[in-house]
């Protein structure tokens, strides 16, 4: 299927890591399927895997495992 953003590429299914920042909290979801543009990038996610993210992350459920990041300031 053609890309909505480009019209220049094809969206792909893939495997990708979702990033949301919550308050003062960084959540990642990995595995998550998407269609991306092979051209510019853009995800798209479907109806029913949106769903899916916000019951996992507002119900908060237990995660898969914890990760350490650093934080920079631009300024």
């Amino acid at each position: 299927m053609s890309c909505d953003v480009c019209f220049a590429g094809e969206r792909r299914p893939q495997l990708i890591r979702y990033s949301l920042s919550m308050a003062d909290r960084l959540v990642l979801v990995d595995h998550v399927p998407a269609e991306v543009c092979d051209r510019c990038g853009e995800v798209t996610l479907s109806p029913e895997v949106v769903e899916r993210l916000q019951q996992t992350v507002w119900q908060q459920e237990p995660p898969a495992r914890f990760i350490e990041t650093p934080v920079y300031e631009f300024a």
